[in-house]
This record gives C-alpha cells, sequence and structure tokens, in this order.
C-alpha cells in the first residue's frame, strides 16, 4: 500500500460504484469504474498522512513499526524510559521496538524473578490514559492459554503502561509465509485464535483489528493473539465527527517478531469516534461504513479473511489493495465464494469460511463459539474422508506411523514448535524418557504436520541397529545405483558402506542431489538414536556413522533436515564425536509426557472420531488421575485405550466403567494382557517365551534388535520357537520388521513399556540380572570366534571359564549353537590345558624329590665339612696360641739380648753382627705371625665356603692344616735358629770370659 493509499480519506462512495460497477486495477494502481473518474481520487480528498519508519528488528523478540499521528495527535511528547529504569518490581533491560503508538521493553520482574516485556503508550493525555487503564484491566481478566497475559497496568509520569509475558515466535502472516494450506492445516493454526476470541467475547472484549500480525506463533508451539482491546482504548474521546483517517502502526505485541517489510497491509486505521478502525485488510463492512456498532461477529470476519488467504493463498478481493478494499461496504456486492477461487478446499469447510465473509452480521456465525464448533471436525485426525468405524482408532503398544496422523492426539503444540525449530536448525534430536512417544511424535506428529505445510517434503526412517552404516547404504542404494540383480545390488551396497567410512559426505552429497532434482525438501528421522550405543561396540563405527549425519546436515539453507529421538538417558554418549555434539547442541528439543490436557485429547478425540464417548467424565478423570503418576503414561494410555476399545458397548457408542474395571484399569491392563497371553502357552512354551524375551532386552534394560536367524538359534525345536514367536507377535508384545539388511527381518518388544511395566518380565530381568550381562560377553565373544575361523587365541580362559561353568550349572534355558560350540570349545581348552599341567605337576613333585634327596646328601656333606672346619679351626687356634708364646718368649729373649748387646756393644763387632743377626731373628717372627694371621683369615675364608659347600669346607680343612704346619715349622726353625744363636752367646760370653782378664790384666 503506497502513502496517497495510506492517507487517502474515506469520504461517500459515488453513485455507480455504490451501485455495483466493476472495479479493476489501471496502470496507476488506482480503483477506477467502468466509464467513472475513480472514486478515491486524491484531487478531492484531504490527506492526513504518517511518515512510516521501518520496523526495528530485535534477536526475537518484539514488533513494531512507527508513524506518527494525525489529525488532533494522540501521542504528546511523552518522555520514553531509559533503560535500567526501575518501575515498581520491574527493572528495564533494552527497548524491543518502539512505534507512533507506544514503546515495548523487555525487563525482568525482580519479584518473581522471571522476564517480562513491558509496554509503554505514547500519551499523556489523562482521558486516553484512563480509558487504557480500565480496559486493560478488563482484558487482564480474560485469562486463556491463546491470549497474552497482561500481568499489570499502570502509569508511569502520566504515561500509561501495561506488563505482559514476554513470548519469543514470529507472527503468523510470517509462520504462513503466504502459502496455500491443507484444510487440516488451515484449521489446525485458526482453531486456538477462535478458542481465544470466543473466551474474550464471552467477557465483552471484541479485538476489533485481528490481523495475522497479531497472531503470535511461539518458540513452544503455541498461538497467542495479542492487543485484546486496545485499539478500542486508542479511540480519542468523542468529538464533532470527522472523516479523517489517521493512519496508525499495528499495536506492538508483547514478544512478537517484526512484520515483513514493505507490507503495506499491516498499517491500522484509527479514526475518531464512529469512525473507521482497524486493518484495512481484515476490516468488515460495518467498519468500513462506520455507521453500525462493532461486536463480536467483527473479529469472525477477520477469521474469515485469514482463512480465506490460508486456503487459497490470497486475499478474498484480490488484487484490490488499501482504499480499494471500501468495495467491502457494499452490502449488495457479495464476497467470491471460496470454491470459486480454490475448487479443492472441501465444501464443508468453504461454507464455514463463507459464512463468516457474509456482509450482512447478522448472517454469519453468532458467535465465536459457534465458529469454533464448525471448525474442529477440520481438525488433522477428525477430518478424513474414509472412517472406518470397525478398526481401533488407538495405537496400542504398537508405535504410531505416519498412516496413523488422523489418531494422532495430544501433541499439537510440540509439533508447532519442533516444526518452528526445524527452520532455522538443520539438526534436532528429540531427547525425553522411554514411553514419552518420540517416535510417534515425529512420525505421526511432525512428519504428516510438514507434508501438509504447503511445501513438498519427502521424509525416510533409519534405525541404527547393529550396523548404522549398514541402515544408511540402504537407503542410498537405490539412489546412486541401477543395477538389475541382487548381487550387483549386494556389492554396491558394500562398497557404498566403505565409502562412507572414507568420505562421509557422501550421503549429504546423494540426498541433497536429489532433493534439488525433485523440487522438494528432505527429512531424515534417525529412530531410536540410543541403539547406536547399546548395539554397536565399535567407536570408529558410531563416529562414523554421526560423522555422516554431520554431513547431511550442515547449513540451515540446505533442503535437508535430520531429526533424531535419543532417551534422555543416553544423551551424556553423545558427546564422544565432540563435532557432531556441538551441531546437535543448539538442537536438542525436550519431549516429555504430555500434559493432562494433551492426554485427555489423546484418550477422548480418537473415540469420538470413531463416533463413541466414554459413558462418563468420571471414567476419563480417573484414567487420567492415574496416568500423571505413572512413567511412560503414553504408552499405556494407548494400550489400556485399546483393551477398553474392544470392549465397547457398540448398542450404546459408549466406552463404559464396566469394561474398565473388569481389565483391571490402566495399571493392570498392560501385565493383564501379557500374562494371559503366556498363561495361554504350553509349559515348553513358557520357558521358550521366557528366553525370548530375555533375548530381546539388552543388559542396560533397553530393547534389543534380533534378527529371526539368530532368534531361531535360541532352541533345537525351531517349530515350536517359530510358534511361541509367532504367537507373541499376534499378542502385539513381540514386532517383526522386514528390511534393514537382515536376511528374514528383525524382532523387537513391542514398546519399551513392557520393560517397566511388566512385573513378570521385571521379575525374570532381576533374577537373570548377571546372566544377562553373561549372555551379551558370551554372544560378542561367540560371535568374534565364529568370524575368525574359531581362533583358540579367542577363547576364554582363567575366571572367565570358572564363570561359565558357574552359569552352565545356573542356567535353564537353551544357548545358540554358536554360543554353545565356543563354551564347548572354551571348556576343551581348559580341560587339555587342566591335563598338561596335572603332568607338569607330577614331574615337579618327581624333580622336587630328588632335589629334596640331594639336599640331604649335601645337608650331612656340609655338617661334616662344617665339623671339620671347626676342628681345623680349633688346630687353627691352638697354633696361634702357641705362636704368640713362641712370641712372647722371643720378644723377652730379645729384650735380653738387648741387654746384653747394650753392655758388649762398645766390645766387639761380632757383636753388632749378632745384634744384626738377632733383628734378623725378630723380622722372621714378625714374619711368621704375619702368616699366621693371614693363616687365621684364609681359615675364616674357608669356614665361609664350607658353609657353601662340602667340597670347600675340605679345601679350608687342608688349608688349615697346611697353615699350622707351615706355622709348626715355622715355629721349629726359630727354635733351631733361638738354640743355635744361644749357644753362639754362650761361645761368646766364653770368649768374653777369656778377654775379660786378659782386658784387666793388660791395664
Amino acid at each position: 500500500m503506497n502513502q496517497n493509499e495510506a492517507g487517502a480519506v474515506l469520504r461517500p462512495l459515488p453513485a455507480p460504484v455504490a451501485a455495483g460497477g466493476a472495479l479493476r486495477q489501471n496502470e496507476g494502481s488506482r480503483p477506477t469504474a467502468s466509464g467513472t473518474p475513480p472514486p478515491f481520487s486524491p484531487q478531492s480528498t484531504s490527506v492526513s498522512r504518517g511518515t512510516a519508519a521501518p520496523p526495528a528488528r530485535t534477536s526475537g523478540t518484539g514488533r513494531s513499526s512507527s508513524s506518527s499521528l494525525g489529525g488532533g495527535s494522540l501521542a504528546e511528547s511523552a518522555r520514553v524510559p531509559a533503560p535500567g529504569t526501575r518501575i515498581h518490581q520491574y527493572e528495564l533491560i533494552r527497548q524491543l521496538g518502539s512505534g507512533g503508538m507506544g514503546t515495548v521493553f523487555l525487563a525482568r520482574d525482580t519479584r518473581l524473578g522471571r522476564r517480562v516485556a513491558i509496554k509503554f503508550l505514547h500519551s499523556t493525555n489523562p482521558e486516553v490514559t484512563q480509558r487504557f487503564l480500565v480496559e486493560a484491566r478488563a482484558t487482564a481478566r480474560c485469562s486463556h492459554e491463546n491470549i497474552v497475559i497482561i500481568y499489570e497496568v499502570g502509569e508511569y509520569e502520566g504515561s500509561p503502561f501495561m506488563v505482559l509475558e514476554y513470548l519469543q515466535g514470529q507472527p503468523l502472516n510470517k509462520a504462513v509465509s503466504g502459502q496455500r494450506l491443507p484444510a487440516t492445516r488451515a484449521a489446525e493454526l485458526m482453531v486456538p485464535v477462535v478458542r481465544a476470541l470466543a473466551t474474550a467475547h464471552a467477557h465483552g472484549i471484541v479485538h476489533r483489528d485481528l490481523k495475522p500480525e497479531n497472531i503470535l506463533v511461539t518458540e513452544a508451539g503455541s498461538l497467542k493473539v495479542l492487543d485484546f482491546g486496545i485499539a478500542k482504548v486508542l479511540q480519542a474521546p468523542e468529538r464533532a465527527e470527522s472523516t479523517n483517517v489517521v493512519p496508525l502502526p499495528a499495536p506492538s505485541g508483547a514478544g512478537a517478531l517484526p512484520a515483513s517489510e514493505g507490507d503495506g497491509e499491516t498499517q491500522s486505521h484509527l479514526t475518531r469516534g464512529g469512525a473507521i478502525l482497524g486493518t484495512l485488510s481484515y476490516m468488515s463492512p460495518e467498519q468500513w461504513r462506520g455507521s453500525e456498532e462493532v461486536d463480536c461477529r467483527t473479529d469472525i470476519w477477520a477469521v474469515g479473511i485469514m482463512l480465506f488467504r490460508m486456503l487459497a493463498g490470497k486475499h478474498p478481493l484480490d488484487p484490490l489493495r488499501g482504499p480499494q478494499l471500501a468495495v467491502t461496504a457494499f452490502m449488495d456486492e457479495p464476497m467470491p465464494r471460496l470454491r470459486d477461487v480454490a475448487p479443492d478446499v472441501p465444501p464443508a469447510l468453504a461454507e464455514v469460511v463463507d459464512r463468516c465473509l457474509l456482509k450482512h452480521k447478522a448472517q454469519r456465525w453468532p458467535d465465536a463459539l459457534a465458529l469454533l464448533r464448525a471448525l474442529e471436525p477440520f481438525l488433522p485426525g477428525r477430518y478424513t474422508s474414509e472412517v472406518r468405524l470397525d478398526e481401533s482408532p488407538y495405537a496400542g503398544l504398537s508405535s504410531f506411523q505416519e498412516s496413523d496422523a488422523n489418531r494422532f492426539f495430544g501433541r499439537s503444540k510440540e509439533i508447532a514448535a519442533l516444526v518452528g525449530r526445524l527452520k532455522d536448525r538443520p539438526l534436532l534430536a528429540v531427547v525425553g524418557p522411554s514411553g514419552a512417544g518420540k517416535s510417534s511424535f515425529v512420525r505421526a506428529g511432525l512428519v504428516p504436520v510438514l507434508k501438509r505445510s504447503g511445501e513438498a517434503w519427502e521424509a525416510h526412517v533409519v534405525r541404527p541397529g547393529r550396523q548404522p552404516l549398514a541402515a544408511l547404504a540402504h537407503l542410498l542404494t537405490p539412489l546412486v545405483t541401477s543395477s538389475t540383480s541382487l548381487a550387483e545390488d549386494l556389492k554396491e551396497h558394500n562398497r557404498l558402506i566403505e565409502r562412507m567410512r572414507k568420505e562421509p559426505g557422501i550421503v549429504g552429497s546423494v540426498l541433497r542431489s536429489r532433493a534439488r532434482r525433485e523440487k522438494r525438501r528432505i527429512l531424515l528421522f534417525v529412530d531410536q538414536f540410543e541403539e547406536l550405543y547399546t548395539q554397536v561396540a565399535d567407536a570408529q563405527e558410531r563416529r562414523a556413522f554421526t560423522a555422516c549425519l554431520s554431513g547431511i546436515a550442515d547449513d540451515a539453507t540446505s533442503p535437508m533436515r535430520v531429526v533424531l529421538s535419543l532417551r534422555s538417558d543416553f544423551l551424556d554418549r553423545v558427546p564422544e564425536d565432540e563435532r557432531f555434539m556441538a551441531e546437535l547442541n543448539q538442537g536438542l528439543f525436550f519431549l516429555t509426557t504430555p500434559g493432562r490436557e494433551g492426554l485427555r485429547d489423546a484418550l477422548v478425540q480418537p473415540a469420538e472420531r470413531a463416533g463413541y464417548r466414554f459413558e462418563s467424565p468420571e471414567l476419563v478423570e480417573s484414567m487420567l488421575q492415574h496416568l500423571a503418576a505413572t512413567q511412560g503414561a503414553l504408552p499405556l494410555l494407548q494400550f489400556a485405550a485399546t483393551q477398553l476399545w474392544e470392549q465397547r458397548d457398540p448398542t450404546r457408542k459408549q466406552l463404559t466403567q464396566r469394561s474398565y474395571l473388569d481389565m483391571g484399569g490402566i495399571a493392570g491392563a498392560l501385565a493383564t494382557h501379557a500374562d494371559s497371553v503366556l498363561n495361554g502357552l504350553p509349559s515348553q512354551g513358557q520357558q521358550l517365551a521366557r528366553t525370548v524375551l530375555l533375548r530381546l532386552v539388552t543388559p542396560e534394560r533397553t530393547r534389543a534388535i534380533v534378527s529371526l536367524e539368530e532368534l531361531r538359534e535360541l532352541s533345537r525345536d525351531k517349530g515350536e520357537l517359530q510358534q511361541v514367536t509367532d504367537q507373541l507377535v499376534q499378542a502385539r508384545l513381540l514386532v517383526v520388521q522386514t528390511g534393514g539388511g537382515a536376511v528374514g527381518g528383525t524382532v523387537e518388544l513391542v514398546h519399551e513399556s513392557l520393560i517397566s511395566g511388566w512385573p513378570t518380565l521385571k521379575r525374570w530381568l532381576d533374577e537373570g540380572q548377571e546372566d544377562s550381562v553373561f549372555l551379551e560377553q558370551l554372544r560378542t565373544a561367540a560371535r568374534q570366534w565364529q568370524s575368525n575361523d574359531q581362533d583358540s587365541d579367542l577363547l576364554w580362559r582363567g575366571e572367565l571359564v570358572e564363570e561359565a561353568r558357574r552359569f552352565q550349572r545356573r542356567y535353564v534355558g537353551e544357548l545358540p549353537k554358536a554360543q554353545q560350540a565356543f563354551l564347548e570349545a572354551t571348556f576343551a581348552q581348559e580341560t587339555q590345558a587342566t591335563r598338561r599341567k596335572r603332568a607338569l605337576v607330577v614331574g615337579a613333585m618327581v624333580f622336587l624329590s630328588l632335589l629334596l634327596a640331594a639336599a640331604a646328601v649335601a645337608l650331612v656333606v656340609l655338617q661334616k665339612a662344617t665339623k671339620e672346619a671347626r676342628e681345623a679351626a680349633e688346630v687353627k687356634g691352638r697354633a696361634e696360641q702357641e705362636a704368640r708364646q713362641h712370641l712372647e718368649k722371643a720378644q723377652a729373649e730379645k729384650r735380653e739380648r738387648q741387654e746384653a748387646y747394650r753392655k758388649v756393644e762398645q766390645t766387639s763387632q761380632e757383636l753388632a753382627t749378632i745384634n744384626a743377626r738377632l733383628q734378623r731373628i725378630n723380622a722372621d717372627l714378625e714374619e711368621a705371625l704375619a702368616q699366621a694371621e693371614h693363616a687365621k683369615q684364609r681359615a675364616k675364608a674357608a669356614q665361609k665356603r664350607a658353609n657353601k659347600n662340602a667340597l670347600a669346607a675340605k679345601r679350608n680343612a687342608l688349608a688349615a692344616k697346611r697353615a699350622e704346619q707351615e706355622a709348626l715349622r715355622a715355629a721349629k726353625e726359630l727354635q733351631l735358629a733361638r738354640d743355635k744363636d744361644q749357644k753362639r752367646i754362650e761361645e761368646l760370653e766364653k770368649e768374653l770370659g777369656s778377654i775379660i782378664p786378659t782386658l784387666f790384666m793388660g791395664q
């Protein structure tokens, strides 16, 4: 809408146009009537136009557009508070947007610890302020989940303000993006809006300016209607009638995103008393005329316009724009019928929309509640062309599939939130506890909504299983090969797996090429992502798989989206691949069990769709009350409802209280059904059923996917095992899936709630917890042993063998052939090893006996040698004693000789010679002493050596004897020398005796 059109003044319409002259668009984009001047010529109008400012964009929140107020300005230069200002318990954080009407701030509630949006009205007019406060307080009392909450209203320095809940999301016009929507999707978007209108109208509040820009689709998936009653407040007090049209901005909704730039239809128009108020594209005839009272049917007209645009992709009066839409006021010109523009719209829905757009308001729907009742049958799951009344509307323990979308209820808010996240995030993980319905949420909720959104979507589902790369290759092989034989397909499949390990980006390249070639978007859903950690032991294989997923979801502008479903208790395993976790970190979508209303919808609406109802509200409340405190409430609800449906009363079309009590309520429904199935089996069949069920649970107590071929190995009686498996499948306790690379298909428990919700299975698991861990080890070891040509090095040894023997003694079931063969080979190897050990022990005993005998002989020899050494030591001691005695005597003699020498030293040279000889004798004596000491040391060494062995002791004894002999010989020689010297001394004394008298005589 251009500036001239935005500021045009609406005059009474010229007669030719009022008579129904056909309008057409000329080059100047102005409406003209055939043969008449344009009815809204700028030359014939007085213009009061505002200058539009570009909308202020914020970080995902806030919306504003601005224009000045003309024709007696409403804004009177009110001062805008600055960030950081404190108003009561609210502290302003930052400005979200500003326009001619007011300014919106993000603020914190310091008392309740939450973020809020505060909208300040640019007015200091006391009367306007008072009317604003009265109307805002009235709106605040209008509480509904689809109406933005007003926490508080007040006045700050003469300017009124309101405190609103802070929301994040985008306006409806951006969420729809001008696309044509399927009937169910359009109804799904508009029903929450009509519910909000019904509540507001019940409080006497009319919106007056309802349009997509005032409807916010939050990130949580809910729809919120903004600015109820505010348009009415902005009307100034009654003055003289004026036909001036005053352009105003769209009121700034709390948390709303900015409207599309350049969208001329987002401008609101406010007049003085009795004049036009609203947005041109959505204004009702009574708003255009200005002479009729505006009531709830004005909002119904706006709903009709929005529905028309969603279903037909354009405005009913397209290509008219701006003031050209004044033809709406021509009461004798009916609006175009929806089926004339969009013939594929269901006739019943087209009639609902056409009735909304009847120009005489008395002919429209009388109120929003009546319109709501007319639209609800077109909601997803309620509207279908064919309804089989004999088919159960509940899924039981089975997961919902895409084909079950028409009976999937209770998740509309979460689905809308996830759809919004998918626009910006290429990789998302739906994370939640077991039993939250993650798989059903994506398969029956997200995928159908995407496909009916108006865009072309293609969805593929894979499960990691034991061979995650093979699962991806199974998806890609048909896209990259043109082979015509199974053998070629298998070769290509294996080549693709190896290529994905080396080039993980190949998966994304192939899928993106397909998306661009087919001109559609592709969603890859990786279901049960936790299987990557429970069933794939090789960390490199896991990283290769996550690398492939990263290569698929690499950019938000790509036509590819990847969604995972992951149990929340396995979330801490994802960071093993840091790159993948970094990409996934911003795409975590937590899904919990539905709230009470969601469970109510999932319980009641499928029955209503099938034409049934519950016998009493108390029955529904009783079931909901039990589910509120039950883990895995959703599958239990579905199963209990299925059991209740099977016992329905077809005469009264009711699900009865008696049937509910007979089946034991929700708590007993699952256990009763499973136990009844077991009790119906023979004793051998019950034992086989226990073996099968325990095999289908991992040590972490999650579901295990087991091939039929492997399952058949659990018993030697293949026929009976197959019969038991078939009975469990027919009883919906097990599910068989074909394809995925497994020969014959795979088997798994129908739902994980059986693991924790069936007391019998839980007791078996508790009793066999140790066996469960051991069996998993045995399966892995046997598989490796078989794949390596039964390499004996892979057989168990040591403590594992003892544990295997204990297991074999207590285990009552049958083992597969491969595992039994592995145990037998292990036991055989252990037996052979035991025999070898026994032979070695006997030989060792004989050797030890001989060694002990030799040791005894050696001990005797050693004792004898010790005795001899002791005797030698005694001999040595005596020799030493004698040597000391001789030495002492020799020393005494030396002293005596020295004394004699001192007496005769002056008499003769011969005395000196004798003295020298005596010195030599002393030296010889010292040498003899040294030799004796040396002999003593050698005797000690000989004694030590004697302690080691007998031979050394003998040698030491001989050495000691020789030492003793040498000592005796030395002593004898000394004795001889002493005797000789004594004799010589005597001779010398005699000679001296003869010399001395001669000397005296000479004197």
